[in-house]
């Protein structure tokens, strides 16, 4: 699913879950944004992709709603804490609310970590799992700096953990390398 970077990490291993979760939309900027998830079973395989259990069973198109109102809760707020911007108390209610849900927890078994879901609706609470990261995440408690990709026509949201906190683009291999091929055919148009 991920592209390794330097280093053998890719760039979903090293972002934070709720970061990952904004990025099911893409071209946000555009007139036409991509949003990947469009039916039920497609929150389905993400939720299953992100390591939150297996498929979950029990979405409907009224859950995916929900997870989309979740989602786009977090990039507004991430957004606001990239451009040091007060959140909007309607998109913290709403991660505050989903994290409070939370009747999840992790544990160990005979392939490592893995999620267990004791509640009625395991995919609601992978979603609370998901929210309870934004709160994490956006209150400061990782390490790191949230900021928006320079990359052009990309505004994905991204945490930049490194020591110098000199990142720029969401991803390596895509923002990042499209921004040193447009350097490098500039530099050659000279």
């Amino acid at each position: 699913m991920a592209v390794r970077e330097r280093g053998g990490r890719s760039d979903t291993e090293t972002q934070p879950l709720c970061l990952q979760f904004t990025k099911t939309v893409t071209a946000r900027e555009t007139a036409t944004p991509r949003d990947s998830l469009l039916r039920p079973s497609d929150l389905a395989e993400w939720l299953a992709a992100a390591g939150l259990g297996g498929r979950p069973p029990g979405l409907d198109e009224e859950l995916l709603r929900e997870a989309r109102e979740l989602r786009e809760s977090i990039y507004r707020a991430a957004r606001a804490v990239a451009d040091a911007q007060e959140m909007a108390e309607a998109d913290r209610d709403c991660i505050n609310d989903w994290a409070g849900r939370n009747d999840a927890f992790r544990v160990l078994d005979g392939a490592g970590v893995n999620w267990r879901f004791p509640g009625s609706s395991p995919a609601r609470s992978a979603l609370a799992v998901v929210a309870g990261d934004a709160v994490d995440t956006l209150g400061g408690l990782r390490v790191g700096t949230i900021k928006v990709c320079a990359g052009t026509g990309c505004v994905a949201v991204f945490l930049d953990a490194t020591r110098g906190r000199f990142r720029r683009w969401c991803s390596m291999s895509t923002c990042g390398n499209r921004a040193k091929k447009d350097a490098m055919r500039v530099r050659g148009a000279q």
